[in-house]
């Protein structure tokens, strides 16, 4: 790669891009100069003489208004040029330049830059590319100094104005930042002083040093990311392949070039004196400077062709149609644009006249127009209708036309303006959509300059201030509308919104037909360009709606009464605290209304029920679905747990939503349930199931193993016997003993899972759930040595003979009867003797 001076051009990225024979022709005639802090190179209104081309300075777009305001539009550094009106085609430039880093640059007149655009080459493109990444910095900076801090802004400016410049260094001032910002120098004193706290820059007596640049990037917004983006992206695309390199006719080089062309030739060494010599050498000269003239004139020959070719395509493929008509409105010519628009075939253009194309309705308007034109010998315009076409319908055309030099042919320009015209029709009918919109608006609408004129007014408000129309309104003032006292106030107020660019909404009490009425009124100031150029407003009638609060809190104050009297426990809660509770559930708490409101709900809620209880406030409040209703437990003041019955549906309190809650002590109901279901599924003599619930618990067990489940389930039924000394003298009562003892001992061998029950007098039956036979053979001896050694610690008064079947449940079990006779079966046979039982009442368990 080739090395960088201190003071080539190259530094310059346009420059450094060109190729060589378009850099080589363009050397010779860069300039360099330096440049001091603060010179200033145009004023508003000054047209360029040259084209500067930055190395190692930066140059400052500047904007400044009438009462020396100022504000930096875009910077220019090594990435680009100075002079953009000139590419642009312009004469002047309107705002001022000036130099915001010292340094160096490469200056090029302002003819040679012309001459250099005409030939659209390399220089060109990098040019009109460079100006579009600059308008793209300027909008960026728009955007930024009104919606971005003063900080970010402050970022933005360094990091673009370091990546103009070698190193990490910049020589600027704090007031000439405020001034680039078009903010005060307080703010950038402020701005400063942060990014230096926050170690990112080092600032001292006009010199910038930024130690972070990562920092400085983290904090910047993102304008600076999409100026250096659109910057980056031009200068990576593709070349022209249209760019024509070849030598400028600049006669105050051509003597130079042609020099150096003679030098690159092979030399000559004449034996002649010294006088034919250098006669030999001009000669050489010359004859070079014509080689290259004529070199420029056959150039110049090829680019007259060339664009005698390309202002003939340009005719002929232009989006307009131009047409060439003779006094009778006989075609003589047109392009092809102007064919498709009349829809003929250009080789016989000279059958049609134009007129046969216009709708009857034009033709005379057509025919006048033609006359005037070859008449008055001047430029007309008109519009007419054309008739429709295979390949469109009717259209609007807009002509432009003028004679020929001998005023015997009339040239035009027809352009379609249909397109035009139906978006003038939607705008106008929009406009009238508006108007139509703003008169029917329930709201009183205006308008108003700087001056407080009425510079629009909708109808509501023309009425309701008894002007005949909303027009007659317009260019008045409200000291012409209402009394002088009310108008000052009404005036005051426009002012404030103008001066302090703030929104005001207030309310005001108006007289309107000897009734006073309320509106509320939202006022905002109208900017343009960021001026403030006047006010709109709106206002409402709200003399209803103060009427419709009033009665709304009346209502309020009825409901909060109802609900205090209400015979159920009435809460209210939001973001996890009581809003309100009602007399009847603090008295069901033990505590005061006030010692709940604004006080968790989730000390009163047993510390079992409050995660439940809590994980269903937070569904409910975020508008998931519910349940609306289930029981809790509460504690009271005074350590009583109160089952409590809880309906919940969501409400708006101080216009957020919140929870409704209403609770019914159920514990005595619950402790009535609770008991019944006890009797009904309990033997009231051994507190074990009874048949009729132990049959259901097996016919489920037996309803898993035919659906698929694979667990064991073992039964065991019990035959039980037993004798008592006096057996006959204690009767039904030492019976009824000797089973609650067996039965005992019966539950203190039962799991949880297991369930025992008496199935008949003397008869229980066990299931052991996950149990399998020898498990359950474990289980049945046992309670057979249970009850040996109890008959031993009762030295033999009570004796227990224990019979047990087992029988393995399976799918083939057709219910829990036909399961209950096959542990039956499997119960050994009596041993010999009679069976001794103790006499009791004819009894049977209960079912």
């Amino acid at each position: 790669m080739e090395s960088l001076l201190p003071d080539s051009p190259k530094q310059n990225r346009i420059l450094a891009a060109l190729g060589s024979k378009e850099y080589l022709r363009l050397v010779d005639d860069l300039e360099l100069v330096s440049f001091v802090r603060g010179q200033v190179l145009y004023e508003p209104g000054d047209n360029p003489d040259y084209v500067y081309f930055p190395t190692t300075s930066i140059i400052s777009r500047i904007f400044t208004t009438e009462n020396g305001s100022s504000a930096e539009l875009a910077m220019t550094g090594d990435d680009g040029l100075v002079g953009t009106s000139l590419i642009l085609g312009g004469d002047s430039i309107s705002y001022r330049v000036d130099v915001q880093s010292p340094g160096n640059a490469y200056r090029l007149k302002a003819e040679i830059m012309r001459w250099e655009l005409d030939q659209a080459g390399e220089l060109q493109r990098l040019s009109l590319r460079y100006t579009q990444a600059l308008m793209t910095q300027m909008a960026q900076s728009v955007v930024c100094n009104r919606h971005h801090t003063v900080d970010q802004q402050l970022c933005r400016w360094l990091l673009l104005s370091l990546d103009r410049v070698q190193g990490n260094q910049l020589e600027i001032t704090q007031e000439r930042i405020s001034q680039m910002l078009g903010v005060r120098r307080e703010g950038v004193t402020e701005a400063a002083g942060k990014l230096q706290a926050a170690g990112l820059i080092h600032y001292v007596r006009g010199h910038v040093t930024v130690t972070d640049r990562p920092g400085l990037e983290a904090r910047v917004c993102e304008c600076y990311a999409t100026v250096k983006a659109e910057h980056d992206r031009l200068y990576l695309q593709a070349p022209d392949v249209r760019v024509r390199n070849r030598s400028r006719p600049n006669p105050a080089t051509l003597r130079r070039r042609a020099e150096a062309r003679l030098q690159q030739s092979p030399s000559i060494s004449p034996d002649s004196p010294l006088d034919n010599t250098r006669l030999m050498h001009e000669l050489q000269v010359h004859q070079i400077e014509l080689e290259m003239q004529q070199e420029e004139l056959l150039a110049a020959y090829g680019e007259v062709a060339a664009l005698r070719e390309r202002y003939a395509d340009i005719y002929d493929f232009a989006p307009v149609g131009y047409f060439t008509l003779d006094p009778l409105g006989t075609i003589l010519d047109l392009n092809l644009a102007g064919a498709i628009l009349l829809g003929i075939k250009r080789s016989q253009r000279n059958r049609y006249r134009f007129a046969t194309s216009v709708v009857p309705d034009c033709v005379a308007e057509f025919s006048r127009f033609i006359d005037d034109v070859l008449n008055k010998n001047g430029e007309k315009r008109c519009e007419i209708e054309l008739l429709p076409t295979a390949h469109r319908g009717q259209a609007t055309v807009r002509i432009e036309a003028v004679p020929d030099e001998s005023g015997q042919e009339c040239r035009m320009v027809v352009i379609d303006v249909s397109a035009e015209k139906r978006s003038e029709k939607a705008l106008y009918e929009r406009e009238q959509y508006q108007r139509a919109l703003l008169d029917n608006f329930p709201f009183n609408v205006w308008l108003k300059d700087e001056q407080g004129r009425f510079l629009a007014v909708n109808k509501p408000l023309a009425r309701a201030l008894g002007w005949p129309s909303s027009e007659s309104l317009i260019g008045k003032t409200d000291f012409d509308i209402f009394p002088p006292t009310q108008a000052e106030t009404y005036r005051a107020a426009d002012l404030a919104v103008l001066s302090g660019g703030e929104t005001v909404n207030l309310e005001q009490v108006m007289d309107i037909d000897g009734e006073k009425r309320c509106f509320e009124v939202y006022k905002s100031a109208i900017a343009i360009n960021g001026l403030r150029v006047g006010t709109v407003g709106f206002a409402r009638d709200i003399t209803q709606r103060h009427a419709m609060q009033e009665a709304l809190i009346e209502s309020e104050r009825q409901q909060r009464s109802f609900m205090d009297n209400f015979p159920l426990s009435v809460t209210i809660a939001q973001d996890g605290v009581f809003k309100y509770i009602n007399s009847r559930a603090a008295e069901l708490c033990g505590y005061t209304a006030d010692e709940c409101v604004g006080q968790s709900f989730l000390p009163l809620i047993l510390e079992a029920d409050r995660a439940r209880v809590l994980a269903d406030h937070t569904q409910r409040m975020r508008g998931e679905l519910v349940l609306s209703d289930f029981e809790i437990r509460i504690v009271s003041k005074a350590g009583r747990i109160i089952d409590c019955h809880c309906y919940f549906s969501l409400v708006k309190w101080d216009s957020r939503i919140a929870s409704l809650g209403i609770f019914e002590d159920v514990t005595e109901q619950n402790r009535i349930k609770a008991e019944l279901q006890s009797l009904e599924s309990t033997d009231l003599l051994t507190r074990l199931a009874n048949r009729r619930h132990f049959t259901l618990r097996m016919d489920e067990e037996i309803s898993l193993l035919q659906r698929g489940a694979h667990h064991p389930v073992t039964l065991l039924v019990i035959d039980l016997e037993c004798s008592t000394e006096g057996d006959s003298a204690r009767g039904y009562a030492a019976s009824e003993a000797m089973l609650r003892l067996f039965s005992i001992l019966l539950g203190d061998e039962l799991r949880k899972a297991d369930i025992g029950g008496r199935i008949g007098e003397a008869e229980f039956a066990v299931l052991l759930p996950d149990t399998d036979l020898d498990t359950a053979s474990v289980f049945t001896e046992r309670l057979r040595q249970k009850a040996v050694d109890i008959s031993s610690i009762m030295e033999n008064r009570i004796v227990f003979n224990v019979r047990i079947g087992i029988h393995g449940l399976s799918a083939a079990d057709a219910g829990a009867e036909q399961a209950l006779k096959r542990a039956r079966q499997a119960i050994p046979r009596a041993v010999a003797g009679a069976r001794k039982r103790p006499r009791r009442r004819k009894a049977s368990p209960a079912s």
